[in-house]
């Protein structure tokens, strides 16, 4: 019950007190005594206005109380009027942020692999009006013990589930070597495991990852992996290179061989022709 209002009644009870004494008051002081009930009904119609005003602030959602109970009632954001025995309660239905950006921020995480990371996202929720008087209630207005408890808890877990399969050496790409993973399907997976373990308690507005980060063991295999292709690239290239150098080293020695003809011709004084055709040049002057 609002503190206003309990003032009220304790002033209406001094004033009811105050007009049964006034028959018996001496003549001189009746009037007085009026003049204080009267003050007194004032002064509490005052407060029992008071009591009935509530300011809910924008975007949340009010939450109408009797005697600290959720009445089923809410109200919108601005100056909202109730009964001066009823309360209204906050709850926040504005855009909530699951910020866990940054290495020493991230969600841990146990892969596919079986190994450790650290996922960096970012998750946007809110809460559903609907439902906001029983979640009220549940955590007795504490809405950040909501948030904590039952939101923090259920998305660390979604995560976990979406990157129970996730496999980074399986992403490696075999013509660069690189680690190519297409985080949006994470993201996808989730948003579904949030919305399916939350319910209709809260909206999944978005999920954005922005990297993982791998533990010591599965960076040090990567790399390994890398350089296994890397080694592989350079020996299809000395493969390559090989082809092209006997390719090179014939042709020079075919060179290297009509050139010798032709000097033989020269020294014989035979027809140099001979050189452009394979045999052996004979003859002598």
């Amino acid at each position: 019950m609002p503190v206003m209002f309990v003032c009220a009644l304790v002033i209406f009870a001094g004033a009811v007190l105050a007009l049964l004494y006034a028959p018996f008051a001496p003549r001189g002081r009746r009037r007085p005594v009026l003049a204080v009930v009267v003050g007194a009904l004032v002064l509490g119609s005052a407060f029992t206005v008071g009591a009935s005003a509530n300011a809910v602030p924008v975007r949340n959602v009010g939450i109408v109380t009797s005697f600290n109970k959720p009445t089923g009632e809410t109200t919108g954001s601005g100056l909202k009027w109730v009964a001066p025995w009823q309360k209204v309660g906050e709850w926040d239905a504005s855009r909530q942020k699951y910020d866990h950006i940054g290495a020493e921020n991230a969600v841990p995480v146990r892969t596919g692999t079986l190994a450790n990371a650290g996922v960096e996202l970012l998750i946007e929720w809110q809460v559903r009006p609907e439902n906001a008087p029983q979640q009220f209630m549940d955590y007795k207005g504490d809405f950040e013990a909501f948030r904590g408890q039952r939101v923090g808890v259920q998305l660390d877990g979604a995560v976990n589930d979406a990157f129970a399969s996730y496999n980074p050496l399986a992403n490696i790409d075999a013509k660069t070597g690189n680690l190519n993973v297409d985080l949006r399907p994470y993201a996808e997976k989730v948003k579904a495991s949030a919305q399916e373990r939350l319910g209709s308690d809260i909206e999944i507005l978005s999920v954005t990852i922005i990297r993982v980060n791998h533990d010591e063991k599965t960076e040090a295999n990567i790399k390994v992996f890398q350089d296994k292709l890397a080694q592989g690239r350079n020996l299809d290239q000395d493969l390559v290179n090989a082809e092209k150098q006997k390719a090179v080293t014939e042709k020079n020695a075919k060179v290297d061989k009509v050139a010798r003809c032709l000097e033989i011709a020269e020294k014989n004084g035979t027809n140099p022709g001979l050189c452009i055709n394979p045999g052996i040049v004979t003859g002598g002057k």
